[in-house]
């Protein structure tokens, strides 16, 4: 049972997977790495310094993902596990996935980064190969700094110049996963629309290649919660104006470049609720009964372009103005979405202690009177709705299936704090109706 202390469990025991808790010990993935002898590694017992838990995917039932920082004597090493729910299927796996591990202790696979199960051709990606970066457009691209990777998934990498400026920022996607036509489309038409509205951008894609890799443009600016800027009121504000701005791209340019948003549909609220009461039983209870209390959803009158991940670090700030970056979850549905799923999410940082309540309210009044001075605000018992169910398909979902300890030890707050939303004792009417 996954536990911060003897006295506090954060996630009840997984049958499925009861290697769950053991690939999330440090100390176990240092003594399984040096007792497998990866040659990727090339260290032994007393050369590991340390290893860090970078990310997390837990599918409850069926895998984990892990990705690990190996700090060894000879420099770092990323190394990622994937969790099988029994021998058979990691052996399977095995059979097409490179130059991976099979750890039978474990029952799990282990490769050592660029190398992955699905993504190949990373290696020439992270050395700045000449022949792709001519092909992606970015010349003088002399090395890489990974921004992001979900292992089997995608990976994100800044290039950078001799001068270490970021030049773009390439993406590289599984088989199959993402329509590279349309993605590119969407970048440039929303790109376009920004251009109408001072202070506001969004990148554009540079190219594309046949094997699933994009390169998009790296425009100036830091995410306001990396640059300090947690209570300027100001930045809340321009970011509520660019996305209320965005959600006034036309309809038929919408149509074409997204399909419809699904993560806070009534069917995937239930799910997200389900699987957070298997996995926390302490709150089954609770947590159903918001779910039954959102059972029915508002009736959507009005359907816009969505962000479809609208928090702090898609947002960059600088003199300029603001730009909005990471449009691959955008989809189409109720305005309220992204505005739940920012509000949701500093409200939650209040419960795990990130912020005050006061400073949470001041950045969610700057938000919505900034997304105000360009389209109405949707009905305050819509962002009712809207926010508590965002708290459980993002907040606490995500609490589980990352593996978050800070979101596992404060999420029977974050629970209640969707049941108080409700009742209308979070956020008054008015603060809901800010800029209206």
């Amino acid at each position: 049972m996954l536990t911060v202390d003897a006295s506090m469990p954060l996630l009840a025991p997984d049958p499925a997977l009861p290697q769950r808790d053991r690939l999330v010990d440090a100390a176990v993935v240092v003594e399984r790495i040096a007792r497998l002898g990866l040659a990727e590694v090339q260290v032994d017992d007393a050369t590991i310094a340390s290893a860090r838990l970078v990310r997390a995917k837990y599918r409850l039932g069926e895998s984990l993902r892990t990705v690990w920082r190996i700090d060894t004597s000879a420099g770092p090493v990323t190394m990622t596990a994937r969790a099988f729910a029994g021998l058979a299927a990691a052996a399977d796996a095995q059979a097409s996935a490179g130059r991976a591990h099979l750890d039978f202790d474990l029952t799990a696979l282990w490769w050592a980064f660029p190398d992955d199960r699905r993504l190949r051709g990373l290696d020439r990606l992270v050395a700045a190969d000449p022949a792709i970066a001519a092909a992606l457009g970015v010349p003088g691209w002399a090395t890489s700094t990974v921004a992001e990777y979900a292992p089997e998934r995608s990976l994100t990498l800044r290039a950078d110049g001799h001068d270490r400026t970021p030049l773009a920022y390439v993406k590289a996607f599984a088989p199959g996963t993402v329509d590279l036509g349309r993605l590119e489309a969407r970048y440039r038409t929303v790109a376009d629309w920004f251009d109408r509205l001072d202070g506001v951008r969004s990148p554009r894609v540079i190219a594309t290649t046949d094997d699933a890799v994009l390169s998009i443009e790296a425009l100036p600016g830091r995410t306001w919660a990396a640059s300090g800027a947690d209570a300027d009121t100001e930045v809340l504000a321009t970011l509520g104006r660019a996305i209320g701005h965005l959600h006034g791209l036309p309809a038929q340019s919408a149509a074409s470049i997204a399909s419809p948003f699904g993560r806070l549909r009534p069917d995937r609220l239930r799910n997200s609720a389900e699987l957070v009461a298997t996995a926390r039983p302490d709150v089954a209870t609770s947590i159903r009964s918001v779910a039954d209390r959102l059972e029915l959803r508002p009736a959507v009158d009005d359907i816009v372009f969505l962000h479809g991940d609208c928090h702090p670090k898609n947002a960059l700030i600088d003199t300029s103005g603001v730009a909005l970056i990471d449009l691959d979850q955008a989809g189409l549905g109720d305005p309220a979405c992204d505005i739940a799923s920012l509000v949701a999410r500093l409200l939650a940082g209040v419960v795990a202690g990130e912020h005050d309540d006061r400073e949470a309210r001041l950045l969610v009044a700057a938000f919505l009177s900034g997304y105000g001075e360009r389209r109405p605000l949707p009905p305050v018992a819509t962002l009712r709705w809207y926010i508590a169910a965002a708290i459980v398909t993002e907040r606490a979902i995500r609490s589980v299936n990352r593996l978050q300890a800070q979101g596992l030890r404060s999420l029977a707050g974050v629970v209640d704090l969707a049941d108080r939303l409700l009742d209308g004792d979070v956020l008054s009417d008015a603060e809901l109706g800010a800029g209206a």
